[in-house]
Parts: C-alpha cells; structure tokens; sequence
C-alpha cells in the first residue's frame, strides 16, 4: 500500500532543500552577461541534471552505501545532522555564499556545476533522496518518487525560466523570507529524522 502522506512529506522537504525561489538572486548573478539563447539552455540543462542526479541517487545510492559498509541507520542520522547544517544556513543566508566563484572562466558553463550541484542538487539533497529509497521498496512507490523528482525539475524550470519576473515582484527580501521558511521547515523534519534514527542506534534513549 502506497503512503501518499510520506510521499507528500518527501517531496515538501526535497522542494525545502532545493529551494528553486530562494536560489534566483544567485542564478541572475551567475548568468548577468549571458544571452537570451544562452539562458533557455542553461535553464533547460539545469532542470534536466537536476532530475538524472535525483534518480540516480535514488536508484543506486543506497548500493554505494552498502559496498562502503556504512549502516544505513548511521547515514540517515549523518544525513539528518547535514539536513539540520543546511536548514542553518538557510535561516542564516549563508547557503549560496560558496557558489558565486571570483573566477569568472568558471561561469561558461554554468548549467551542470554550479547550478546542478551543488546549488540544486547538493549533498543535502542526494542524502535524502538515498534515505527515500531505503524506504520505498516497491516499484509503485519508486515510480512515484521519480515522478516527485521530475516535478522538482519542473519547478527548477519554472523559477529560473521566470526568475527576473519573480524577483521582480517579490524583491530579495521576500526571497530571503520565503528560503528562511524553508529552512524552518526543513530544520524541524530534520530534528524529527535524527530523534527517530538515534532510538534505532540507542534503544536505551525510547
């Protein structure tokens, strides 16, 4: 039986980890010098990338965990310790603050580094997607989880296809207001997932 409240779940916390609005203002510094035909690709790459790094980590992430030995327990409770770093840095503003390179050679092809990964698509992202697949064993769920994926590269799409417009309108500082929320909200599923995976490592503490 598929749980559509854990997918539902998921996919908030994945869309709160990427962050299609909050990641804008760094996406029009990035492409500041670029042509209109230059940002259709870039944008289209970028949303495209963004789906492949989801579903490969979710189909053979957990495989890589394994052949290391790591124990699934402890790489949720270490992915849920960089999901707590990453809401940090959100409610703070300093997530985005190690993408914008001095080296502007580096800003001709944008599209797979830095916007795929990590501005999109980071560790943070890759740790959870690898956890959902732990959990979704069945291949209605797995289909439905890359379906989420694909819906994420369509709001990755959307927003950097309307960036100007939404920035636009809302202005940095709703930006920021709106990533901040996403953090918050990342933050506590966060708490949650470390709680829930401690009692797994230390039944002693249920």
């Amino acid at each position: 039986m598929v749980d559509i409240t854990e997918f539902i779940k998921t996919f908030v916390i994945l869309v709160a980890i990427i962050d299609p609005i909050g990641n804008i203002p760094v996406y029009i510094s990035l492409t500041v010098n670029k042509t209109d035909g230059e940002h259709e690709s870039i944008i289209f790459k970028t949303s495209c990338a963004s789906v492949a790094l989801l579903t490969a980590s979710f189909l053979i992430g957990k495989y890589i965990v394994v052949f290391f030995g790591i124990q699934m327990p402890a790489f949720k409770l270490i992915g849920g310790f960089f999901l707590v770093y990453i809401s940090f840095t959100m409610l703070t503003g300093n997530k985005v603050s190690l993408l914008l390179s001095e080296d502007e050679g580096l800003k001709d092809d944008i599209a797979i580094m830095p916007m795929t990964f990590p501005m999109f698509v980071g560790p943070g992202a890759i740790s959870l997607v690898i956890i959902q697949s732990t959990e979704m064993v069945s291949w209605p769920a797995k289909i439905i989880s890359i379906f989420e994926f694909a819906l994420i590269g369509v709001l990755i799409w959307v927003s950097l296809r309307l960036a100007n417009r939404i920035l636009k309108i809302f202005g940095k500082g709703t930006i920021r207001l709106i990533t901040q929320l996403m953090g918050l909200i990342l933050g506590s599923m966060a708490i949650g997932l470390i709680a829930d995976e401690l009692k797994v490592l230390l039944p002693g503490l249920s």
